[in-house]
């Protein structure tokens, strides 16, 4: 009898600790996977990366045409499955660069000193360290970066190769905003609360789908994010 009890308290005790370990980490719906940021805390509750996506085309403040009227950026979409929608930056900016060389030429690499500057404004759900992913379809070698800024921090350039078919052709793929100096991603220190976002004009003929603005340090990966 005292056997019996034994095996019966023995089972109790590990369907207990199976139920409380599936408790203590159920997946969030929206995480994909499920997996947890990190566990902390007495109770081991799960604490899961956020994910903010901003939409391109719905930006809060977009400097979309010069006082003269030519065109900086331009609304686009097409079709790959699902209707994606973009902002498109326009071929006349380098010309305009080249325009007048004594004075244009070094704009280009001075940040946020070309004209298309474009803001999102977006609320940090916890005080924590963000990472910008930005998915994007370049152009070629000369149309493949832009300027990024978080609130009032200094403009960085987000550049790279990512989606690159041939020197002419490339594909949709996700930047992520890196510092290629010390070889990591840039990450912002921010608190709960209103953030702004910022682009502005680097190289022309590039489209710009999504933001994810992400407490995990891994840049997505596949096809665009679903928007909550």
């Amino acid at each position: 009898m005292r056997g019996l009890i034994a095996l019966v308290v023995a089972v109790a005790v590990v369907l207990g600790v199976v139920l409380i370990g599936r408790t203590s980490a159920r997946p969030d719906p929206d995480t994909p996977n499920g997996v947890p940021e990190v566990v902390k805390g007495p109770g081991l509750t799960p604490v899961y990366p956020v994910k903010i996506v901003l939409e391109c085309q719905e930006a809060t403040t977009l400097e979309d045409k010069l006082p003269d009227g030519q065109v900086i950026w331009r609304r686009g979409q097409q079709t790959e499955g699902v209707v994606v929608k973009y902002l498109e930056n326009d071929r006349w900016i380098d010309e305009w660069i080249k325009g007048n060389p004594l004075e244009r030429k070094e704009l280009k690499g001075k940040p946020g000193a070309l004209p298309g500057k474009v803001s999102w404004v977006f609320e940090a759900p916890r005080d924590d360290t963000y990472y910008v992913n930005l998915r994007a379809k370049w152009c070629d070698d000369c149309g493949n970066s832009v300027w990024v800024r978080m609130d009032d921090s200094p403009w960085l350039n987000l550049e790279d190769e990512n989606g690159m078919i041939s020197l002419k052709n490339y594909k949709w793929a996700w930047h992520q905003l890196f510092q290629v100096q010390i070889g990591q991603p840039k990450g912002y220190q921010l608190k709960k609360g209103p953030h702004t976002l910022w682009m502005s004009t680097r190289e022309d003929s590039l489209k710009v789908h999504q933001w994810v603005v992400t407490t995990d340090a891994n840049p997505p990966i596949g096809e665009a994010m679903r928007k909550k």
